[in-house]
């Protein structure tokens, strides 16, 4: 039993040097393992770390170049103007810096502007925001999602810069003594004020002969001025020649007049072709002494423009136009009796229509030289007369004032 006792003992201690050897493997390993997952810790940290700056400086760069895509909108838009979608997208964002994939979602005063809208400016300003949303995937142990947005306020102030029309504006003539409402028929209209009040600037003496022009203007409320200029002829009073009773007689040569006799004669008056061409009556006893009164201003007209020196055939038309439209009285417009379709209508009496007034400036432009024709002679339409000037056909308007190449259409 002793023996066997210590053959115990003695591999007791036989085995403890194995047990301790073990023991430091187990433990190397397990310290092997741990510097081995230290590593791997490390490399995954590492990575991670690298690979999200990464994305977080994609993810910046996308946000900047979408926000410069979006362009700063700063001009002043003019009211009634009206944009399409299409409009609004070109003129607030490039889409070539857009970063692509980009979704565009544009607000007016917090409405959405969808394609095929379209939207018109009124006087204020209108605010305008503009979001674009990219979406936006990566993947570093797992895939991952994010939206980029970007958002920008545009403000567009809208204004009125259009002046209002004035319509009406007329030179004018009278007779010393008379009196004259210069405003009288003319109006000013503004897009957005509606009708706005006309005013004058400068003033006409009406108990003195001469020529005056003064302004006629309109202003609306954003301070849009329109203004014409009116000239206002005010003419000596005509001294009234006695009329024969056998009909009077007609101007010396040159006046124009044909069909009768020299003044101081005692010969009947004779109703011609030239004074049926000028519009006066055969039933009009005074046909004759009418028309030598019209002839001689027609005639003195046609001498001072000829005077002038005009360049050209245009503007000795224009100038003889608006001479014969300052005679012609708009606030004494008629269509009546024997003298409204002829130049003593006209040049006399002021009191006549556009036939009167086409007839009074063929007078003067056929002893300026010119070849006239009477457009819509005789109808109840506007009339006109067609010239030739500087080889090209044209027209001149006796009642507007106004002359021109080409077609005159009303």
């Amino acid at each position: 039993m002793k023996k066997e006792e210590k053959n115990v003992e003695e591999i007791k201690e036989e085995v403890k040097p194995k047990k301790k050897k073990t023991a430091i493997i187990v433990v190397t390993i397990i310290i092997v393992l741990l510097v081995i997952l230290a590593g791997v810790g490390t490399y995954l940290f590492m990575y991670n770390k690298k690979a999200t700056v990464k994305y977080e400086n994609e993810i910046k760069e996308i946000s900047k170049q979408n926000s410069m895509a979006i362009i700063d909108y700063k001009e002043d838009v003019e009211n009634n103007t009206t944009w399409t979608y299409e409009d609004l997208e070109s003129k607030l964002i490039d889409k070539d810096k857009l970063a692509k994939g980009t979704e565009i979602k544009i607000t007016i005063n917090d409405e959405v502007f969808k394609e095929g809208d379209t939207y018109t400016f009124v006087i204020g300003e209108t605010k305008i925001d503009i979001y674009l949303n990219k979406t936006y995937t990566y993947k570093v142990f797992k895939e991952e999602t994010e939206v980029i947005e970007n958002k920008k306020e545009i403000v567009i102030t809208i204004k009125d810069t259009i002046a209002p029309v004035l319509e009406g504006v007329k030179n004018q003539a009278i007779t010393v003594g008379d009196t004259i409402d210069l405003l009288k028929g003319i109006t000013a209209k503004d897009e957005v004020d509606g009708d706005v009040e006309v005013k004058v600037e400068g003033e006409v003496d009406t108990k003195k002969a001469g020529t005056y022009k003064v302004k006629i203007y309109a202003e609306d409320k954003s301070g849009n001025r329109a203004e014409q200029e009116m000239t206002v002829t005010v003419k000596k009073k005509t001294t009234t020649t006695t009329k024969p009773s056998t009909g009077s007689s007609s101007s010396s040569s040159g006046s124009g007049s044909s069909g009768s006799s020299s003044s101081g004669s005692s010969s009947k008056c004779t109703y011609t072709s030239t004074l049926k061409k000028r519009g006066y009556n055969s039933k009009d006893a005074d046909a004759c002494e009418k028309d030598r009164q019209a002839s001689a201003i027609a005639q003195q007209i046609a001498n001072e423009i000829n005077a002038k020196g005009y360049g050209t055939d245009l503007e000795k038309v224009q100038a003889a136009a608006e001479k014969v439209s300052s005679y012609y009285d708009w606030n004494n417009h008629v269509e009546e009796g024997y003298d409204y379709r002829t130049p003593y209508g006209v040049f006399v009496t002021h009191a006549a229509s556009c036939a009167g007034c086409t007839r009074a400036l063929i007078q003067v432009l056929e002893y300026m030289g010119f070849s006239c024709e009477h457009a819509n002679a005789n109808s109840w339409t506007h009339q006109w007369v067609i010239v030739t000037m500087d080889g090209q056909k044209g027209f001149a308007d006796g009642q507007g004032g106004f002359a021109g190449y080409g077609e005159w259409h009303v």
